[in-house]
C-alpha cells in the first residue's frame, strides 16, 4: 500500500470515527452540562428549550445545581423549561436498581363456572386478571431493593405488593369472586398481599422494604388504577424472583 492509499485509510476512518462520536452525543440523555454546554456555544434559549422537550432528559436540579446552572450563565427560561421536563407523570420504578416498565392487567378470565354450577352456588365463581408470559423481565433477588419515585399528588400507600399465581403462559391475579359461601367480594385477595414498609428518601422518592420473598412471581400494584368499565383490572409493576 503506497503513502496516499494509506493516508486515505487513516483518513476514513478517523472521520468514521468522529462520526460513532457524534451520534452517541445526540443518543445521549440531555443533562445539565449537555445545557451549559449548548448556552455557551451560542445557542438561543428557545432552540436549547427546543432540544430539551424533544430530547430524553436526566436533570439534577437540587437548590446547589440551580445556583451552579445559574452561576454558569443558564437563564431561567431555559432552567423553568429542565423543570417542567423533570415532572414526573408516572412513577419511576425499579427493582434491585433495574427499572421496571409499567404494565396493564386488561385481560381477565371467569373460573370455577361449572363447579359453582354442580354445588348450586356453594363454589364460588372468579374472575382473573393476567398478565401474558410465564415471567417478567425484571429478576430480582428474595430481599429485592424496590425503589419508587412518585409524581405529585401520589402516595406510597397506594402501592402493594401481590404475589402472582404463575402458570405456564402467564401469571393470574384474583380481583373479584361471586357466590360461594361468603358470597361476593371484590378486590385482591388479603393472602396474596405482601407484607411492606416503607422508607422515605427525601421528596417523592422511596424504597419499599418486604420479608424475604419465596420464589415466584410478584406485581408492585397500584390501588385505584382499576377500571372494570375499560376492562382495566389495574395497573403496576412485574417483576420474578429467581
Amino acid at each position: 500500500m503506497n503513502k496516499r492509499l494509506l493516508s486515505l485509510a487513516v483518513c476514513a476512518v478517523l472521520c468514521a470515527g468522529a462520526a460513532v462520536v457524534r451520534v452517541a452525543a445526540q443518543d445521549a440523555d440531555i443533562n445539565n452540562g449537555r445545557v451549559v454546554e449548548m448556552i455557551h456555544l451560542g445557542l438561543d434559549d428557545d432552540i436549547v428549550i427546543a432540544k430539551i422537550k424533544s430530547g430524553k432528559c436526566a436533570f439534577q436540579l437540587a437548590d446547589p445545581d440551580l445556583m451552579e446552572l445559574k452561576k454558569a450563565g443558564v437563564s431561567s427560561k431555559v432552567v423553568a423549561a429542565m423543570l417542567d421536563a423533570s415532572v414526573l407523570t408516572s412513577a419511576r420504578v425499579a427493582v434491585d436498581k433495574k427499572s421496571v416498565e409499567m404494565h396493564t392487567l386488561a385481560q381477565a378470565k371467569v373460573g370455577g363456572r361449572l363447579g359453582s354450577a354442580l354445588t348450586y352456588g356453594i363454589k364460588s365463581v372468579k374472575s382473573k386478571a393476567y398478565l401474558d408470559g410465564p415471567h417478567s423481565a425484571a429478576i430480582a433477588n428474595p430481599s429485592p431493593v424496590i425503589s419508587v419515585e412518585l409524581p405529585r399528588g401520589e402516595t406510597i400507600d397506594s402501592y402493594i405488593l401481590v404475589v402472582l399465581d404463575g402458570k405456564k403462559d402467564r401469571r393470574e391475579l384474583e380481583v373479584a369472586s361471586v357466590g360461594g359461601i361468603v358470597g361476593g367480594k371484590s378486590g385482591i385477595r388479603a393472602e396474596a398481599i405482601q407484607r411492606t414498609s416503607s422508607q422515605s428518601l427525601g421528596g417523592n422518592k422511596f424504597n419499599l422494604t418486604t420479608e424475604t420473598l419465596k420464589k415466584g412471581e410478584y406485581f408492585i400494584y397500584v390501588v385505584g388504577s382499576a377500571d372494570s368499565i375499560k376492562g382495566v383490572y389495574g395497573r403496576g409493576y412485574d417483576f420474578t424472583v429467581e
